[in-house]
């Protein structure tokens, strides 16, 4: 007995053992228990707090209904790694790293190069309800937290797995007050509200969208979840990459085929087929003209060989003169 707690000596055993490596801090066991309480601390802050500029996010509701509301998706954002920003500060981090630097390093180098541009982001609409906490110091203040639309579990704690729901962009967007009304509703829902609903009937309520194109928030980096997200997430941006010079690729072979070629000469081919065939044309109907005045010239040269009246006026088929004929045709025409 004594000041160790009332033990007795026959349950010393349950003081053997102090001292030894499975009581330090350094045993993978302990290790295993303080990665778990970091991981819930890293995901408390990730549900709190801005992870570019590490201040406090505002779940103060744009419309309050009695003890509840809706966060307006205006102002947060969330990354395809779970992690929650204020809009505002992503612009101005994506605006330095644009121009090469300067302003808060420490901003544009906590965004990540996971996050390429607005594209890479999506809204977040929290259902807030009023906090019951004993911490608040003047119970005049409301304090919202966020929590689950469905089940009505907190999740600012980030001990519970929450995903946004990213809508599908395909097809042509047609505006009307149901896609108005969806657009306003809260994307943010705990894995069991998921499970429960199922995906038809998220659909039905929050709009076409694909269960592999939902994020999940503050993902744990214990087991191997966050890896996964990262990896899938890496191999995504690979393939639109790959698509892209594919794209390219396709549009620059069909600018080259519909481009005249040029023969070595560096003239364009299908002007010089296009002139040739002008020229084989024009010397055609040469030939052809040609051929049809010959044959008009052979027929009047038989005509007036066969006619003494038109060889005497022609004088093609005329023969010379003796002297004898001379005198006689002057004779007659004296006389």
């Amino acid at each position: 007995m004594g000041g160790d707690g009332g033990t007795i000596s026959s349950n010393r055993t349950y003081l053997r053992g102090a001292g030894k490596a499975e009581h330090t801090a350094d045993h993978p066991s302990n290790a295993l228990k303080r990665s778990k309480l970091d991981d819930a601390e890293r995901a408390r802050l990730v549900m709190t707090t801005c992870s570019v500029s590490g201040t406090v996010l505002d779940l103060t509701p744009a419309k309050v209904n009695g003890t509840v509301g809706t966060v307006s998706g205006v102002d947060l954002v969330v990354c395809p790694y779970g992690k929650l920003y204020k809009r505002e500060k992503v612009l101005e981090a994506l605006l330095q790293r644009s121009q090469g630097g300067g302003g808060d390093d420490d901003a544009v180098e906590a965004l990540g190069l996971h996050v390429r541009g607005m594209k890479d982001l999506h809204p977040v609409r929290f259902y807030v309800t009023t906090s019951t906490s004993s911490g608040a110091t003047n119970v005049n203040k409301k304090q919202y937290v966020a929590a689950c639309p469905i089940t009505g579990s907190e999740l600012g704690s980030g001990n519970i797995p929450c995903f946004v729901i990213v809508r599908s962009k395909k097809g042509k967007k047609v505006k009307s007050a149901d896609d108005d009304e969806v657009a306003r509703n809260p994307n943010v829902l705990s894995e069991r509200a998921i499970k429960e609903m199922g995906i038809e009937g998220l659909q039905a309520e929050y709009g076409p969208f694909e269960e592999k194109d939902m994020i999940r928030l503050a993902p744990p980096k214990t087991g191997g979840v966050f890896e996964e997200i990262k990896k899938r997430w890496e191999d995504k941006m690979d393939e639109e990459r790959l698509a892209k010079l594919q794209k390219k690729k396709d549009q620059k072979r069909k600018r080259t085929e519909d481009k005249p070629k040029k023969d070595s000469a560096g003239k364009d081919t299908q002007q010089l087929a296009k002139s040739t065939n002008i020229k084989h044309n024009n010397g055609s109907d040469k030939k052809t003209k040609k051929s049809a005045a010959e044959e008009a010239r052979s027929s009047v040269q038989s005509a007036v060989a066969q006619n003494s009246v038109l060889s005497d006026l022609f004088g093609g088929g005329k023969k010379s003169q003796t002297e004898k004929e001379k005198r006689d045709a002057l004779f007659t025409r004296n006389c």
